[in-house]
């Protein structure tokens, strides 16, 4: 029984890819044209992987403190805190911002960061001036098709389910509602008369009270304009990696009837797309990421590889919003909160 079309071509393609055949001439300039370009996509989604590790260490990153607001911090919770005293409980009180492990999103970082690993061991495989088999050439396309359709597809995935820091808005909800305590608490004294107070005491406490709120404004569009920025930077090298991918590959799908000249046009230009994303224009940028998972969904080259990846690269960004850290039953400990 003969090999699936698609089957053939990738196998070929990352013959070409990888320089594992033998060619002379200006073959050997075509795919060494080729090569170069494999490698700038290898270079570009590894620093997609790490943008999105970083991503996801920010989310859970608590707000710098000094020694001394740990120490206040432990004090506090460990002699407000209503469950039964244990190791565990005094771990937490020292440090409540022990990230949780949330299965889907580590498993999809493991899995992503193999594929990465396993495309560029040929290539280091390669550059050693070791000889490679067909059956590594094959596997390494294999690697960067799954590679390029997981960071559309994450691209996509995080733009819809964008990062939160979630320790420095958990901080900054507790300080509000603390601080819309004391405020009311002021307002029905003034409004009763009630307390020792003087009523200009009463009125300068409201008056500091406001402007302290005005600073916490500040505070939290910081914290939001930071959220945007991580979201902005993560998927604009995932997508940037996902399009050098694609493109590549659809390129060397082509290479039998493109001559050396039209590839060194067509590469630099792929080169040059990739590098445009920045995230500085998020709306073109999250257009392009959606518009490019619809293209490899109802294209049958990708489609088979997009179908078994798209559910769990979408279960693993929403995972990230299962997180929540608190000390059990304390109500003084800060909260996940959208």
């Amino acid at each position: 029984m003969s090999r699936p079309k698609s089957k053939i071509k990738l196998a070929w393609v990352a013959g070409v890819i990888i320089g594992g055949v033998s060619l002379g001439g200006c073959s050997v300039e075509k795919a060494r044209t080729l090569q170069g370009a494999a490698v700038q996509f290898k270079t570009e989604s590894l620093a997609a992987i790490d943008a999105i590790d970083a991503m996801r260490k920010r989310e859970l990153e608590p707000p710098a403190r000094s020694q001394a607001e740990m120490r206040q911090s432990f004090i506090n919770r460990i002699l407000n805190s209503k469950v039964e005293i244990n190791s565990t409980v005094i771990d937490l009180a020292i440090d409540p911002f022990q990230p949780p492990k949330v299965a889907e999103w580590d498993d999809f970082i493991i899995d992503l960061r193999n594929q990465y690993e396993g495309f560029s061991s040929i290539f280091d495989k390669l550059n050693s001036g070791s000889m490679i088999s067909r059956q590594e050439a094959q596997k390494s396309a294999e690697y960067a098709k799954t590679l390029t359709v997981q960071m559309a597809l994450l691209a996509d995935a995080i733009s819809k389910n964008p990062p939160m820091l979630t320790q420095y808005r958990g901080g900054a909800i507790v300080r509000f509602r603390k601080l819309r305590q004391e405020y009311q608490t002021v307002l029905s004294k003034i409004k009763n008369g009630t307390g020792t107070e003087t009523l200009q005491q009463l009125n300068q406490r409201k008056s500091d009270l406001e402007n302290q709120a005005g600073e916490m404004m500040g505070q939290w569009q910081e914290i939001k304009q930071e959220e945007q920025r991580i979201l902005e930077a993560t998927v604009a090298q995932c997508t940037k990696a996902a399009i050098m991918g694609k493109e590549l590959i659809e390129v060397a799908n082509r290479y039998d009837n493109l001559d050396i000249a039209q590839l060194n046009t067509l590469i630099p230009r792929i080169l040059t797309t990739a590098s445009a994303f920045t995230g500085r224009d998020y709306t073109s940028l999250k257009l392009k990421a959606t518009g490019m998972v619809s293209q490899i969904q109802t294209d049958p080259f990708w489609s088979g590889v997009t179908t078994k990846l798209l559910n769990r690269a979408n279960n693993a960004a929403a995972s990230r919003s299962q997180i929540q850290v608190a000390l059990p039953s304390d109500p003084t400990l800060p909260l996940r909160n959208r």
